[in-house]
Order: structure tokens, then C-alpha cells, then sequence
């Protein structure tokens, strides 16, 4: 590998997160290279991770992996195929310093053809884990799956075989007590299997309909173009993990987040049907728990005050400010066409990486699909009713918890969904009698 391409490529995931995300305009969705990717944090993955294995017990563990493989193939394959000439070793380099931009943690491989080991002190799933429940809840499964399934297509990559791939298993994991991380890879005999992936291309060919931006919608895209620019000044620590606003940020591949939770729910409604609305529930859950803790510490941080001003007083000048850090980490291009305070809100977008990946990998569908959207509704209204971003800290730890011990409570329905004809995901948030 020439000194020149390596020294560019380190320019690019080395330095601030501009270097390597891309934007797709109007949509308000990021990628890295031709994958969509989220910026989101530890409190929504791991919420996310824990409701699938709540779902599907160890069956789950399978689930997991191939999402986070087919989704790192997908990252790691063009790159790979720009520079044939480049070693196992200086490939696997590469993989390790993509990893580490995107927040995920730092990976030490050492492999050869057969297999090997790779290892990692910090890792964005175990690393949280334990910062958030280490000494409060006895762990006794491994929980970094999409690390497992990107050293799996990493290696893979780099050492290709007609015989088959080479498999990651973790087999030390910090999330339950071991010093470090450290997956075993074999090879096996089985070829990859692979599935459709959704790219941005798909992404900006799809006929969506945009209206001229104006008003509250104008302001909020202003706000989203100011707060990308903060974010993408954000880069990954010595660890490889990007601690800002009181969370562990990371790059989530959506294709690993949709896969997994979409190939879930419909390994539900096969088996269990009745279950289907509890699953929904807890991913929704993830949504609101993830949206509530980043959304609101962009809010109340000094970075926010200083690249878009003070937070709102007012509600509906807040609620532009949360739709614009909604734009800025990827989540769409979501505009509120309606609010009544303290009562309802309505949340709506031409397009969402839900309904995009939906629509292109399973078709039409009359089902709620718009999870992701329902949660982060739902912590909208939350943080515009409940939260006083007047005092210093206006999140911390048992922020969340106390939304649950008292004042409104609100529920969500999807109300208009591109899967059933629509021309808008939309959903509505709307506060409900406390009856007891």
C-alpha cells in the first residue's frame, strides 16, 4: 500500500467525524462511504441489543452477528476493492481504524488465513455496559455482536477463500467482568450469506416528495446544518469510543440496526403473534430512552448555546432546536405540523431510514413499521414538557427514571406510513388520562 493512500485514508477516519461522513440532502441522513450509518448512543443500543435477546434468547446471538456482518461486508468492501494491492495485514490495519472512528473501539487483530484472535480493551456495547451497570446487574453473556460480525467480514475480507469465512465467537467480555474482549475466529466452511443492503444511492433515487422549506421547518434545517458541523468536529479517543453530552456516541451501521430488529419482528409474528406488541413496545423503548438522554444533553451543552444560541423558552421554538439535532444525527428530515402543548404533537418526515430499508428490503406493508420514529416522538414530547432546561444539569442519570414516578403520560400511533401508500412517516404523540 502506497505511503500517500495511507496517509489519506488516516486524514479521513483519524481526524473529526466530517472527514468521514457524507450528508444526503434533503433526506437528513449521513453515511459512511455508500452505507447509511446513525449517530446515536450507548442508552439505545443497548436497550436495543437487550430486547432482542429478551425476544429471541440465544437464537438472538445468530440474528446479531449476521446483521453486523453483512453491514461491516458492506462498509469494508469497497475499500478493500479500491486497493487490491494492499496486504491481509495492512487491510485489516484499515478495518481497525474505521472501527475505531466510528467510535466503536480499538481492535488489535492477529490473524492469519486459518483464524486467530482478535482483541479489544474498549468496545462501544461492553465498554457501556459496564459504565452503566457494572456492579448493579451480574452479566453473564458477551454483548458485543456487531463487533463479532466486523471482525468476522473484516477477516474474511482480507483472507478470502472459496472453502468458506472466517467466524468470530466472543469468548472474553468486559461487560461481565473479563479484562478485555477477545473473539476467536475459525474459519467455516459455509459461505456468507448476504442480503439487500440499503445504500444511499437507493436512498437519493427514491421518488420522495419534498416541500419548500419555510418558517419553523427553515429554522430547524438551520439548526441541523449548525449541529453537524459541531458533531462532525467530534473524534474517537485513545480507546476508540467518543464520550460527549454525557453518553458514548458511535457511527451505527443502519443496516445493522434495522436488520436485526426487522428479521426479529418477523421471526415474532411467525412464531408468537401475540407477542408482537410487547417487542414493539421495548423497541420503541430504545428509541425514547436513546432520543431522551442525547437529544436532551445536545440541548442543555455549551457546544449547542454557542453554535445555535440559548434553548428555547418558548415550546415551540424548543421543538425546533430538537428537530434540527434530529437532522443533524441522521434521523431525517422531520418537521412538526402540528403541537398543541402539554396535549399532542405530531412528527412527520418525506423519509426515514426505517421506512426506506423497509420498503426496499420486505415491500408494502398495512403493519406499524416506524418504531424508531414512535420513540423518538415520544421523547420529543417528553423533553419539551418535562424537563426544565433551566437549571444546570437538566439530565443526569435519574432524569429518565423520574419521568415514570408521576405528571402526564403520553402514547404514540403511527398515523401516515410510505409502507401502506402514504406520501409521510408520521406518527402522533398524545397525552392520555392517568386513570388510577
Amino acid at each position: 500500500m502506497t505511503a500517500f493512500f495511507r496517509r489519506g485514508f488516516r486524514d479521513r477516519i483519524e481526524g473529526p467525524l466530517h472527514g468521514l461522513l457524507g450528508a444526503i440532502t434533503p433526506h437528513s441522513l449521513l453515511h459512511v462511504g455508500d452505507q447509511l450509518v446513525l449517530v446515536h448512543c450507548h442508552h439505545y443500543a443497548l436497550f436495543l441489543e437487550q430486547t432482542i435477546f429478551d425476544a429471541l434468547g440465544g437464537e438472538s446471538r445468530g440474528v446479531r452477528r449476521q446483521a453486523a456482518f453483512e453491514a461491516a461486508h458492506a462498509l469494508l468492501g469497497p475499500l478493500y476493492a479500491e486497493h487490491p494491492g494492499a496486504s491481509p495485514r495492512e487491510k485489516l490495519e484499515l478495518a481497525a481504524e474505521l472501527f475505531a472512528a466510528m467510535g466503536q473501539g480499538r481492535l488489535r487483530f492477529e490473524l492469519t488465513a486459518e483464524g486467530g484472535t482478535v482483541q479489544a480493551a474498549s468496545l462501544f456495547h461492553g465498554s457501556s455496559f459496564l459504565a452503566k451497570y457494572g456492579g448493579r446487574i451480574q452479566n453473564r453473556m458477551t454483548v458485543d455482536a456487531f463487533a463479532a460480525g466486523y471482525c468476522a467480514a473484516a477477516a474474511s475480507l482480507a483472507f478470502p477463500s472459496d472453502w468458506g469465512r472466517l467466524e468470530a465467537d466472543e469468548v472474553t467480555c468486559v461487560a461481565r467482568g473479563d479484562a478485555v474482549c477477545t473473539f476467536l475466529l475459525t474459519r467455516r466452511s459455509e459461505r456468507p450469506r448476504f442480503g439487500a443492503i440499503l445504500t444511499r444511492d437507493v436512498v437519493a433515487s427514491s421518488r420522495v416528495s419534498f416541500e419548500p422549506e419555510a418558517g419553523a421547518a427553515l429554522r430547524a434545517r438551520h439548526t441541523g446544518s449548525a449541529m453537524l458541523g459541531v458533531l462532525g468536529a467530534l473524534r474517537s479517543d485513545e480507546r476508540g469510543l467518543i464520550p460527549a453530552y454525557g453518553v458514548n456516541l458511535a457511527l451505527l451501521p443502519v443496516s445493522y440496526v434495522d436488520v436485526k430488529t426487522f428479521d426479529t419482528v418477523h421471526l415474532i409474528e411467525r412464531r408468537s403473534p401475540e407477542l408482537v406488541p410487547v417487542f414493539e413496545a421495548l423497541v420503541r423503548e430504545a428509541a425514547q430512552t436513546g432520543a431522551f438522554h442525547l437529544l436532551g444533553g445536545l440541548l442543555g451543552s455549551p457546544s449547542f448555546e454557542a453554535a445555535c444560541g440559548p434553548v428555547g423558552k418558548d415550546q415551540r421554538e424548543r421543538l425546533e432546536q430538537l428537530l434540527g439535532l434530529c437532522r443533524a444525527l441522521g434521523w431525517g428530515a422531520f418537521t412538526a405540523p402540528e403541537l398543541q402543548p402539554g396535549r399532542a404533537l405530531v412528527l412527520r418526515a418525506p423519509v426515514t431510514h426505517e421506512s426506506a430499508y423497509y420498503a426496499m428490503k420486505h415491500g408494502p406493508t398495512t403493519r406499524s413499521r416506524l418504531l424508531f420514529q414512535q420513540g423518538t416522538a415520544l421523547a420529543i414530547m417528553q423533553l419539551l414538557h418535562r424537563v426544565d432546561f433551566g437549571t444546570e444539569r437538566p439530565i443526569d442519570a435519574d432524569t429518565y427514571e423520574g419521568l415514570f414516578k408521576s405528571g402526564p403520560r403520553f402514547r404514540v400511533e403511527e398515523t401516515r406510513s410510505p409502507l401502506r401508500g402514504d406520501d409521510a412517516c408520521e406518527v402522533r404523540v398524545e397525552a392520555v388520562e392517568d386513570r388510577w
